[in-house]
């Protein structure tokens, strides 16, 4: 069950959330408001209030405007603005060894896509929790990083996987192409990374997938590969240590990944998240490198982009 988080992860959660919706969105104004914060979201002419009320059940969303963009915000929040839980589950349903997955990077401009893929067990289940793994929205990145390798060395086994900016975008536009969108592109991820997983532990009884879609196409084609284990997708999934660990470890690789475009850009620190910030760097880089070379640290796709020149 969930419960009111803490001043400073409430804090955590908005940063993130924040930088979600900058990615592809304008906020226009944010508050304070009773029991909560208030988000008032546009896109070109349409304009949408999102307040987030933190109480004692937990954090609980609420939209008023626009349902369009509202079913856009949504999307680019993972169909579960509030995608967070303060309390893990022991274990997953029955299963002594079980596998989750989740993402990083999503509604970053800068800076790769990465899907990260966790198999626990019960033994994995206390040493993980007795470190703070939780969901990496409720920890700063210096914990984040710090988790990295506690996690690498008590899991029963994981597998990171990147898609640098160029590939990312590459990939993207074969995407789109074939008539497909950005939950297509994250499906792949999820499905590849839990692929390597379970092909090396045949024993693992169940797989969970943090919800970013309402589509079952994913849960579809797993199950295939994987007859003898349940695959299933949940929003607030992180509230399962294998999903929480897996949101650690993409993290941690996307933010070794923004340091290393940060040194290559030489600009300074690559800022994370959306809006106008970003794009002050983006114009940095191709003042100092040309158009061409944006595509090696952003994701193209993004309304940034088109912002640029502004």
């Amino acid at each position: 069950m969930s419960h009111q988080l803490s001043d400073k992860d409430f804090k955590l959660y908005l940063a993130n959330a924040r930088s979600q919706i900058e990615g592809v969105f304008s906020i226009s104004q944010e508050k304070n408001i009773d029991y909560g914060y208030q988000f008032q979201i546009t896109d070109g002419g349409s304009k949408l209030t999102l307040n987030v009320y933190n109480g004692k059940k937990g954090l609980n969303p609420v939209f008023a405007g626009d349902k369009n963009l509202e079913a856009k915000v949504r999307e680019v929040l993972g169909n579960h603005p509030v995608n967070i839980a303060a309390e893990h589950t022991e274990r997953y349903g029955d299963a002594n060894v079980w596998a989750g997955s989740d993402e990083s990077g999503k509604g970053d401009y800068f800076g790769p896509l990465v899907v990260a893929a966790v198999i626990v067990d019960k033994n994995t289940f206390g040493k993980l929790s007795a470190a703070g793994v939780k969901d990496c929205k409720l920890l700063s990145d210096k914990k984040i990083l710090e988790l990295e390798d506690v996690i690498l060395q008590n899991v029963v086994d994981a597998a990171v996987l990147e898609l640098k900016p160029h590939i990312y975008n590459m990939r993207y536009e074969q995407v789109v192409a074939q008539g497909g969108k950005l939950n297509q592109l994250l499906g792949l991820g999820h499905i590849a990374a839990l692929t390597q997983v379970l092909n090396r532990h045949p024993e693992t009884e169940r797989a969970l997938i943090d919800q970013f879609t309402n589509s079952s196409e994913n849960v579809r084609v797993l199950q295939q590969r994987f007859p003898n284990c349940k695959i299933s997708q949940t929003p607030r999934a992180e509230a399962d240590l294998a999903v929480a660990a897996a949101s650690v470890l993409a993290r941690a690789r996307f933010l070794r990944a923004i340091k290393q475009l940060s040194e290559r850009a030489g600009l300074g620190d690559i800022p994370k998240g959306g809006g106008e910030h970003v794009r002050e760097y983006a114009r940095a880089i191709v003042k100092k490198f040309g158009e061409g070379e944006l595509r090696n640290y952003v994701k193209l796709h993004f309304a940034n982009t088109g912002k640029i020149s502004d």
